[in-house]
């Protein structure tokens, strides 16, 4: 009987590198991006007040790695007056969970899961601040889910509402990948830096890629040809995890074939499956008004806009401005396409074209 399980012949040299929490050693092209998240966190250092700052951009442009790679920079700094509480509200979503995982990381302590009101908790997290004496930065890392779960709003205007309180230098940073931020009622206490990021270009993204194979991979596993195929699927995603997956699964379905080379079928037959993963992943942070037009745009694949919008307020109720709303986070989300077409007497109108149905 054949074995399996020969793990030893991998094409994998460190698979590990191809993982979505992998943080490189070396992380490229977002200098910029790093350079003002350290900036907003530097003066807490000091034990002075933080700068609150949202990160915003596309899935897959590398602001989490910015984030953490700040974090792991502000770490080794000593002495320092600054706790740096990370939170990822992907599996934190209660706003339970998100104060006492803040808690956590300030004692080292996790409180009961039950039985303490959010008020006396919010008292204890003020209170141990307060008798160590120094300054605070909360990043809420996907905090588009906190959005979802409609508690965005109170567990950033109760945090920064507890100097007026207690004496403390508190600054919070938000990541998101869907849209901006509704901040409307929390302007008086958040006022954040903006930091963008935008989709990595076709070179940076190949670069990206070409380093992967050369650090993760055999020698001769991955031709240039193949690196070129995977960053032409990736860019107009615009998320270069997206093309990581493809990578590795392309590598996979070489393997699964006992071949030591990854051809062009092997990719070909990897894009469909990463393709309906990453919609997955968007479908976990869209709202059900989001997802309803979603599927009206996929079952009609190319509409004009009233027709969209007559569909959608046929099975929302909803009005234009909901509408206007959705759409912009699908375009966002590179999941559909627009143009303007001109009509000639009759003016011009939005093309929406979805590039890839849901369910597809």
């Amino acid at each position: 009987m054949n074995n399996f399980l020969a793990w030893e012949q991998t094409l994998f040299k460190e698979r590990e590198i191809f993982e979505f929490g992998y943080v490189p050693d070396e992380f490229l092209y977002r200098e910029l991006q790093m350079k003002s998240i350290g900036y907003a966190i530097a003066p807490g250092i000091e034990g002075k007040q933080p700068q609150n700052i949202i990160c915003i951009g596309p899935p897959g442009t590398g602001k989490t790695t910015s984030v953490k790679k700040i974090i792991e920079q502000a770490e080794k700094i000593s002495p320092s007056s600054l706790i740096l509480a990370y939170v990822n509200c992907r599996y934190t979503q209660t706003h339970y969970s998100v104060l006492a995982e803040i808690y956590k990381k300030m004692t080292g302590i996790e409180p009961p899961t039950s039985g303490i009101a959010l008020k006396k908790l919010y008292g204890k997290v003020a209170e141990t601040l307060a008798a160590k004496n120094k300054s605070m930065f909360v990043i809420l890392d996907d905090a588009d889910f906190l959005i979802l779960r409609r508690i965005f709003h109170d567990v950033v205007n109760n945090l920064l509402r507890l100097h007026e309180e207690y004496p403390l230098n508190i600054g919070l940073g938000s990541v998101h990948s869907i849209s901006y931020p509704p901040l409307d009622d929390i302007t008086s206490v958040f006022i954040p830096k903006i930091v963008k990021f935008p989709g990595y270009t076709w070179d940076e993204t190949f670069d990206i890629l070409e380093r992967r194979v050369k650090i993760g991979l055999y020698p001769n596993v991955v031709e240039k040809g193949i690196i070129e195929k995977i960053t032409s699927c990736t860019v107009p995603k615009g998320d270069i995890r997206f093309g990581i997956d493809l990578l590795k699964r392309s590598v996979i379905n070489a393997e699964m074939r006992a071949s030591k080379t990854v051809d062009f079928t092997d990719v070909d037959t990897a894009l469909v499956e990463a393709s309906k993963d990453r919609l997955k992943r968007y479908l976990k942070v869209f709202t059900d008004t989001e997802t309803a037009l979603l599927n009206a745009a996929s079952e009609m694949g190319t509409s004009h806009a009233g027709e969209l919008f007559n569909e959608f307020h046929k099975r929302t109720k909803k009005g234009y401005t909901t509408f206007h709303k959705a759409l912009n986070k699908l375009i966002n989300a590179k999941l559909v396409d627009t143009c303007i077409e001109n009509r000639g007497k009759n003016g011009r109108t939005r093309i929406i074209t979805v590039k890839q149905p849901i369910s597809g």
